[in-house]
């Protein structure tokens, strides 16, 4: 299984969310029937074009309905996941950085589920990864997540298209770190309890142990039950139950 420091929060992301925007996914444009004159000596098959569109996956069923899958899979977050729990049990502001650090985690604990289908070959003390449709279905999630932190953005109130670019590649780069401290931690309690504090409490001296060790507690039961999910019902629109926090 898998697979970022943290910068002070920008003043914009601090700002409250006042109100919650569903995510749109939007599916490739219908493909034009290419033209094929008879003295071509190149068949569609082997063209140019039909290359590039199965690189980009507009010929390939089988991937757009996995693009589909990360989308509907990161949709389950914002839709099932009660964020309000989280910001009164945990002390947590009611701010566009919590919402992000709690949304963020649910997506990595999704990513370490998807990259575990995805073949792993030992090389000396290391595993390697051979990219397949988990990996694929990785980054449609993440897709999906940044395409919905653009639409929020845009509702915060005052927002500064320049500042927000900026601040959105801060975020981006918390977010890299974040994915590997909890990486770090899965297999070891302390660690993944260091990047929580980090993560959500910026490593305050006034935050409760309890509420770091609820947020472990929360992590582990929730990948044991993501890791019981068959493979063969993780390729297409799965449904993802996702706990509550106060029964952690």
């Amino acid at each position: 299984m898998y697979c970022r420091r943290i910068s002070a929060p920008c003043v914009l992301l601090f700002q409250r969310v006042t109100s919650r925007s569903r995510f749109n996914i939007k599916l490739p444009q219908e493909i034009r029937r290419l033209d094929v004159r008879c003295q071509s000596t190149v068949t569609l098959e082997d063209s140019y074009v039909k290359k590039f569109m199965k690189a980009v996956g507009w010929m390939d069923p089988a991937r757009t309905r996995l693009k589909l899958t990360g989308y509907f899979l990161y949709e389950s977050v914002p839709d099932k996941v009660v964020y309000t729990e989280w910001f009164e049990q945990l002390q947590l502001p009611d701010t566009f950085v919590s919402w992000f650090a709690v949304t963020e985690l649910h997506v990595w604990m999704l990513m370490v589920r998807y990259m575990a289908e995805d073949i792993a070959t030992p090389i000396k003390d290391k595993k390697q990864y051979i990219k397949g449709d988990g990996h694929f279905v990785r980054n449609c999630i993440i897709e999906a997540l940044w395409a919905d932190v653009a639409n929020k953005i845009k509702l915060l109130e005052g927002a500064n298209p320049a500042i927000a670019r900026k601040q959105v590649a801060e975020l981006s780069e918390q977010f890299q770190a974040a994915l590997i401290a909890y990486d770090e931690g899965l297999s070891d309690d302390k660690v993944l309890a260091a990047a929580i504090w980090r993560r959500f409490y910026s490593l305050s001296e006034d935050t409760k142990a309890e509420n770091i060790e609820r947020i472990v507690h929360y992590i582990r039961h929730q990948l044991s039950l993501l890791d019981k999910i068959p493979s063969e019902n993780l390729k297409f629109r799965p449904n993802i139950d996702w706990l509550s926090i106060l029964n952690h």
